[in-house]
């Protein structure tokens, strides 16, 4: 995994502790395991802090796997 991948990981990881790399890598967001509402704009919270860059909830629900969220961050211009 390069550098960007872990440090979107290590967000993810905080989130959903009982979650696998693998099934975070893989998985839409909803089928991660232990994924709700709060879970979900807690990810949110994490993100803004992490990466400094707000993301609109309704962005973020279409997006719906990691690596199209990694790619979003990178439009954003946003080191990983």
């Amino acid at each position: 995994m390069v550098e960007g991948d872990e440090r979107l990981m290590r967000c993810f990881l905080s989130v959903f502790p009982n979650a696998t790399r693998v099934e975070i890598r893989i998985a839409k967001f909803d089928a991660i395991t232990g994924w709700d509402s709060l879970r979900g704009v807690t990810l949110l919270a994490v993100l803004d802090e992490e990466f400094g860059l707000q993301v609109d909830l309704t962005e973020f629900l279409e997006l719906e796997t990691f690596d199209s969220l990694k790619q979003y961050l990178l439009q954003k211009g946003l080191s990983l």
